[in-house]
């Protein structure tokens, strides 16, 4: 068994379908709750499912132990989302140093790209 989501995560249904050194895979089924008043899925919903996952990707990379949190998270909304069809969300690790990471996602829906994501993430050794 894999790692299971985190108790925000688990709140918005997220399922943490793969990771590697290589891509991390999240995805998630939205519905009428995660829409905004317009009936398409609110940003901030497509925002946590990128933040998730970057961060899932970059902490493959860093050894155990090691925390990377977001230091910026920069989000290109590309087209509306809807509810009832499942979001697929890759991320990659695009490289770690000594005290920085970098980051990549694309959210899909149907194949389709509706969002793109770049993270920056500090390398935070463990604690002494």
């Amino acid at each position: 068994d894999g790692p299971t989501p985190g108790p925000f995560s688990a709140l918005l249904g997220f399922r943490y379908v793969s990771v590697d050194d290589t891509e991390a895979v999240v995805e998630v089924d939205p519905g009428p709750e995660h829409c905004n008043g317009g009936g398409i899925v609110h940003g901030g919903f497509l925002a946590s499912i990128l933040d998730t996952t970057t961060g899932w990707a970059v902490h493959a990379r860093v050894p155990e132990g090691v925390a990377a949190p977001h230091v910026h998270l920069s989000i290109q909304y590309v087209r509306a989302a809807v509810p009832g069809t499942t979001l697929v969300c890759r991320g990659r690790c695009i490289g770690v140093g000594g005290r920085i990471g970098s980051t990549e996602a694309e959210l899909t829906q149907n194949g389709v790209v509706v969002a793109r994501a770049v993270g920056t993430h500090a390398v935070v050794g463990p604690p002494a």
